[in-house]
């Protein structure tokens, strides 16, 4: 039987630092400089609640993890953004502007910086990751085919900036 409980995943986290894993999150992994390491990523898509009482845990172990968060409403909870950022965990964007814009690339840069900008008013924002959209005809990475993130401040994101030969996910 699976179990998704909160203890569980207290379990496992501590688990991983007694068995000598570094829990970081990306941003702390694109620093470098680690040995056996676990990066803690959390896709913020429906209950930011949720991921709130994940935060507080890997605070009260004094790790942190980042959490994606999407510009939609269900996501988008400048509370839970504030109390995770508080936590000391990094907030990313969990970006979809080229769904959001019906695969229109002009429209989808001009989201993508009007939702970056907000999500910096609690965290400044570094990394991000693509929100798969598979009900959809477009793949959000491919927004940056015309354009480079870095150009706005972001440093890497994970499905173009992991070498997954070298890093197991």
């Amino acid at each position: 039987m699976r179990d998704f409980t909160l203890s569980i995943y207290r379990d496992l986290l501590e688990s991983a630092i007694k068995c000598g894993y570094s829990l970081l999150s990306y941003e702390e992994y694109l620093k470098g400089g680690f040995g056996k390491f676990i990066i803690l990523r959390h896709d913020v898509d429906r209950k930011p609640q949720n991921s709130m009482e994940i935060a507080k845990i890997q605070a009260s172990l004094g790790v942190k993890g980042s959490y994606y968060f999407r510009s939609v409403p269900e996501s988008f909870q400048e509370k839970y953004i504030k109390a995770i950022a508080d936590l000391g965990h990094e907030i990313g964007y969990h970006y979809e502007d080229l769904t959001l814009s019906k695969g229109n690339v002009e429209d989808a840069l001009a989201l993508f910086k009007v939702h970056l900008e907000r999500l910096r008013q609690f965290y400044p924002v570094s990394t991000m990751c693509m929100h798969g959209s598979p009900s959809t005809k477009w793949d959000n990475k491919d927004l940056w085919k015309k354009y480079s993130y870095s150009d706005y401040g972001i440093e890497a994101e994970p499905y173009f900036d992991i070498d997954f030969d070298q890093v197991y996910y």
